[in-house]
């Protein structure tokens, strides 16, 4: 049964990402703030630096030991599975 502090366990969550993503869009988007080129820069820190960062972060502090192993082991056949698929699709397209 979903209780009233789950709820507000997902909504403390969820509410922090979802307005900072409103404001970001309106920051582009409503009242002009940034610029394309600055959007541009802005992507490109995130996907350089910001993104590779917090995943190993995230990769390191993890111990896979203390995981369920039917977990690891779904996590490891869907990886495959659209391995499997990406590279049938790369083959049809060439």
């Amino acid at each position: 049964m979903i209780t009233g502090k789950d709820m507000y366990d997902v909504l403390a969550a969820m509410v922090p990402l979802y307005v900072a993503m409103i404001l970001a869009y309106g920051s582009v988007r409503w009242w002009g703030i940034f610029t394309p080129d600055q959007c541009s820069g802005i992507n490109r820190f995130v996907a350089v630096f910001a993104v590779p960062l917090l995943s190993f972060h995230f990769i390191s502090s993890n111990d896979p030991y203390a995981m369920d192993y039917q977990f690891l082991a779904a996590d490891s056949l869907q990886k495959v599975v659209i391995l499997a698929a990406l590279s049938l699709w790369q083959a049809r397209l060439l």
